[in-house]
């Protein structure tokens, strides 16, 4: 009996520890050049505005891909922004990202059980961020976009260019099961987006599954954004 009394005596003395499980990175950083290339890319956009006919309900946008403008005001902010998304892996991740890449790779196939025979070596392979399509919004009064996500997208990429006041943003809460019901105390935010009020010149970095809105714009004007949807690419290194 004394025994087992040390033993529970052990056990509550054992301090407890609270885990805020699954937290999602975003990331929001200023363009050091910004000021340098808002103004060409809001002409240009216009201009390229005009030259498609694609108006939603709810925003009008240009034709994809940016790349292929052939622009070097676009092509020198996709540059940094491809760059910035890189370090913005490898800050979360903790390592270069062929390293993260390789592990998660590891991992997923552990996870599936996969043969050691299937699985790809990455060993020899470079990874690097890479835009697979880009486009620019425009939002007039009265505009707004439902939330969404970007499928096949590893990172959403998202600069604002120009707008009156404050670009906003809302991030949607993930956890797809937090309104099934009423716990009657919320204590994980459960169910809260978030607002962000970006300024021109601002980089929104978020995972691509991640749903977001733009909420109704009521400034006067437009409000300009260009988004990148940025996946991983693999590459062989050049031998000489």
């Amino acid at each position: 009996m004394t025994a087992v009394s040390d033993e529970r005596a052990s056990d509550e003395a054992r301090p407890g520890t609270i885990t805020r499980a699954f937290a999602t990175p975003v990331a929001r950083i200023g363009c050091p050049f910004g000021d340098q290339l808002n103004g060409p890319l809001t002409d240009l956009v216009l201009r390229r505005l005009g030259l498609v006919e694609n108006k939603f309900s709810y925003k009008s946008e240009t034709s994809a891909d940016m790349a292929s403008w052939c622009e070097p005001v676009v092509d020198s902010l996709t540059g940094w922004v491809l760059q910035t998304a890189r370090e913005f892996v490898e800050t979360v991740g903790g390592h270069p990202l062929s390293a993260v890449f390789t592990a998660s790779r590891a991992r997923d196939a552990n996870t599936f059980n996969t043969a050691a025979s299937d699985r790809v070596d990455l060993s020899s392979e470079e990874v690097t961020v890479a835009a697979s399509r880009s486009w620019a919004s425009v939002y007039r009064r009265g505009d707004q976009h439902p939330a969404h996500f970007h499928p096949n997208t590893a990172i959403a990429a998202i600069y604002y260019v120009h707008g009156p006041g404050s670009c906003e943003l809302d991030l949607i809460d993930p956890r797809s099961n937090v309104d099934y019901f009423d716990p009657g105390i919320l204590f994980a935010g459960e169910g809260q987006n978030i607002r962000l009020r970006c300024v021109p010149g601002e980089l929104v970095l978020f995972p691509g599954w991640l749903k977001h809105s733009v909420p109704r714009f009521d400034g006067d004007g437009v409000r300009i954004s260009l988004s990148w949807n940025l996946v991983y690419s693999l590459r062989s290194p050049q031998t000489g």
